[in-house]
């Protein structure tokens, strides 16, 4: 089955969609001008290398001519790619988190293990718990900050992390779909350390900072040739199509854009964050992320009793559905705009009232 928010489509009259963590400010402006212009691609083949799309990550991300950059049909495909390519077969990772994970691993016959790390408030996590588990010749994935945790782990961490791995010939890759959510970025980002680290893998996406879920553009940059050589080998040809270059080409240097999200993140996410702890009848997680992990502690309610009622009023929430060592009491929330984060409290208000 598919665990995954954005599921509008079984409900009638979402007015707002807090099951999926996507930026609220849409499409860029830059990309639907952009497609406008260029829209007689479409009648050629995309450049089956993906040079300029390429060149655009790499400048996006400021790396350097070593870096070796993958790009694929969301960072999901690449997901699955990336462990269909590598002669391993146990993966690793913390949970709970994103359930794609779990499907890639038994989609590449490999041996899938979650890891419970965290604390009760899912605060801090124990590093060495994970460590003590995984197994010589492994593939580790973390998701940094974490799906649906929100938990962030810091730079010198995952620096640790993949040097203890690096000694028993493990992988560390690292999901960094809500990076750019998070305060400090780019410094939060492990792609600052990369270039130490051989055996570690990035993997990004449009999908959630730039609100573009249907372009299904995603990448992943490493500094192993080996790594990147083995992925490239096996992915399929043309996985990008024009729609998600022509993306490229224009979203990664639409600074108005970009740097607007990051104040729009900064406030609603403190904004919702506090509104949220002023509600009794739930307790709302701290979150480095664009989204809040939360759990009901009123008895004679679960999360999909609250689904429903808010559906009522137009609110679609993320249930506990695919993720592991959650409980039924258990919810995510996405950061929205202002106008939604007020009435979402408000509807939150009126039913634990």
């Amino acid at each position: 089955m598919n665990f995954h928010g954005g599921n509008i489509y079984d409900y009638k009259n979402i007015l707002y969609d807090f099951s999926a963590n996507i930026n609220p400010a849409g499409i860029p402006q830059s990309f639907k001008k952009a497609l406008m212009e260029n829209v007689d691609v479409f009648a050629r083949y995309p450049d089956i290398e993906y040079r300029d799309l390429k060149r655009n990550i790499k400048d996006y991300l400021y790396l350097d001519d070593n870096a070796h950059v993958l790009v694929g049909n969301g960072a999901v495909d690449l997901i699955y790619s990336i462990l269909d390519s590598l002669d391993y077969s146990k993966l690793f990772t913390m949970a709970p988190t994103f359930s794609e994970y779990r499907k890639a691993a038994i989609t590449s016959n490999m041996k899938y293990e979650e890891v419970f790390c965290y604390n009760h408030d899912f605060s801090k996590v124990d590093i060495e718990l994970l460590l003590d588990k995984v197994e010589e010749r492994s593939v580790v994935i973390l998701c940094n900050p974490n799906n649906p945790t929100g938990f962030l782990i810091d730079i010198p961490t995952l620096a640790y992390i993949a040097a203890e791995l690096n000694k028993n010939n493990c992988i560390l890759v690292i999901d960094e779909a809500f990076i750019e959510f998070t305060e400090g970025y780019p410094y939060s980002s492990f792609l600052t350390w990369l270039r130490e680290f051989e055996n570690v893998v990035c993997i990004r996406a449009a999908t959630k900072f730039f609100g573009m879920p249907g372009i299904r553009l995603g990448y992943a940059v490493t500094y192993s040739r080996s790594i990147w050589d083995k992925v490239s080998r096996n992915q399929q040809p043309w996985s990008i199509n024009s729609a998600a270059v022509i993306a490229g080409s224009c979203i990664f240097r639409d600074k108005d854009y970009i740097s607007k999200s990051h104040e729009w993140i900064k406030e609603e996410r403190s904004f919702l964050y506090d509104g949220l702890t002023k509600i009794k009848g739930v307790e709302v997680y701290p979150s480095k992320a664009n989204f809040h992990l939360l759990k009901i502690t009123q008895k004679n309610m679960d999360a999909y009793e609250l689904r429903d009622k808010l559906a009522k009023q137009g609110i679609l929430i993320r249930t506990p559905d695919g993720f592991s060592h959650l409980t039924p009491e258990h919810f995510r929330l996405a950061v929205l705009d202002r106008n939604a984060n007020t009435y979402l409290l408000y509807a939150l208000h009126e039913v634990f009232m």
